[in-house]
């Protein structure tokens, strides 16, 4: 199985040089604060639209820069 995390301290450092903070982030990619959060703190998967629109908002970032794939080797 294939899991997508958010980079959280890359995360943390590109909206500290968009001068964003996680509410204004959240409200430019029309997801709530609450649920940005929890993507943030690794409770949940971004899914491949908030990906895209992460992006879209820190565009000098990559998808490699912000986000880790991660792949169980037993199939889990």
């Amino acid at each position: 199985m294939i899991k997508v995390k958010l980079n959280r301290h890359v995360l943390e450092v590109a909206m500290t040089k968009h001068n964003l903070s996680q509410r204004d982030l959240a409200k430019k990619i029309g997801f709530s604060r609450s649920h940005l959060s929890h993507i943030i703190n690794g409770r949940r998967e971004p899914s491949p639209l908030m990906r895209r629109l992460i992006l879209k908002q820190l565009r000098d970032y990559t998808f490699d820069d912000l986000f880790i794939i991660e792949e169980s080797k037993n199939g889990d």
